[in-house]
């Protein structure tokens, strides 16, 4: 069986900064790069060229400028169709999609797994972690058969395949973003139009992330709740509809006190735990119920139980890091120990005013 080859395929507007970095990151993975420009009007084209200069990469780099092509009417931008684009232009065996601010930790342990399963299986296709912070990481598609691979999705965009059975491999090479900000204002909006022109479960869920980004909660868990009662669930994101359930008991925690939410939490808590026996977030909000219940005993057995839990891969879109650390869960267990130590209202002693033509106090058992 041949040995297979890989383009790398990357779409960039204005990246001079990051382009020569990414790049670097991808010279030993990638047997092909393909750039499509959408419009830079910075040093991009200059900074590419002084990297294939350096790297005697010319034949290997096929830079594609095509301006407004991918954009709206109202300016907007389809990532999708414009890293598809960069795919159909590809022509190795298998493409991988980079944005500029990426950087793949370790190309070469990357290179080795992905030549050694291709050369077992032509049908598969890989994963690996995408890092945004040290305690924020999500899994995504990163590469797949050229002939079959394409970007759905006006934004937060996804590779998805467009015919038959393959099998998935994970490689265990994280991918570093450095993106320094999003306009969320722009994210919202293209979320929107999407849903206009095709409203699925996954559009739900970002729509909800984003305002709940945008702290707007009300919006956020509306959109939270069409994501997991509009729609059936699906294994395919099976992590997405679990933290749809998570972010919404988070935002009652923070937002809401009142009987109704107080049972919500715990049809989520309980949802979480029917579905994940064996992850930490459905013990830890069925013990904030039971908290805001004052079921303080009870609360600590549920917030106990996460020492029974398998521990957590690295790699997963966890909504609160420090859940996972269990420090969260030990500050629930002393808010309880505190609650059941101190029961009753203490009242202050007693405020003797030993000058009454001063002071505003009064002699008695005052609050101050």
């Amino acid at each position: 069986m041949s040995k297979s080859t890989l383009s790398c395929c990357l779409v960039v507007k204005n990246e001079q900064d990051n382009i020569s970095k990414c790049l670097s990151c991808i010279n030993l993975l990638a047997d092909e790069i393909i750039i499509v420009d959408t419009g830079s009007t910075d040093g991009t084209r200059i900074s590419v060229n002084r990297w294939i200069d350096k790297y005697k990469a010319h034949s290997g780099v096929k830079y594609i400028e095509v301006g407004n092509k991918f954009h709206d009417a109202d300016g907007d931008f389809n990532f999708g169709a414009a890293k598809t684009f960069a795919f159909q232009n590809a022509t190795k065996d298998y493409v991988m999609w980079l944005d500029a601010t990426d950087r793949v930790t370790d190309q070469r342990k990357a290179k080795i797994q992905f030549l050694k399963e291709t050369s077992k299986n032509k049908n598969v296709y890989f994963t690996m972690p995408t890092e945004l912070t040290e305690d924020f990481a999500f899994i995504r598609s990163r590469i797949g058969p050229r002939d079959k691979s394409i970007m759905d999705g006006r934004i937060h965009e996804y590779m998805k395949f467009t015919s038959g059975e393959m099998t998935k491999i994970f490689i265990p090479v994280p991918i570093k973003n450095y993106k320094k900000e999003r306009d969320l204002g722009r994210n919202i909006r293209q979320l929107l139009k999407e849903w206009d022109e095709n409203p699925s479960a996954r559009i739900a869920f970002y729509i909800g992330l984003t305002y709940r980004e945008l702290n707007k909660l009300e919006e956020s868990i509306t959109w939270f709740r069409k994501r997991i009662y509009n729609f059936e669930f699906k294994d395919e994101f099976s992590e997405e509809y679990f933290k749809a359930l998570e972010s919404i008991a988070e935002m009652i925690i923070i937002a809401k006190n009142d009987s109704d939410s107080t049972m919500d939490l715990y049809d989520l808590a309980n949802e979480m735990i029917q579905k994940e026996p064996n992850r930490y977030e459905g013990y830890y909000y069925m013990g904030k119920y039971l908290y805001r219940t004052q079921k303080y005993n009870e609360a600590i057995q549920q917030f106990r139980k996460y020492t029974k839990c398998k521990r957590p891969s690295s790699y997963k879109l966890w909504l609160n890091p420090k859940l996972y650390t269990g420090k969260a869960i030990l500050n629930a267990i002393e808010e309880c120990k505190t609650a059941l130590k101190y029961s009753e209202v203490l009242q202050p002693d007693e405020i003797l005013d030993y000058n009454q033509s001063r002071s505003t106090y009064k002699r008695g058992n005052t609050q101050y």
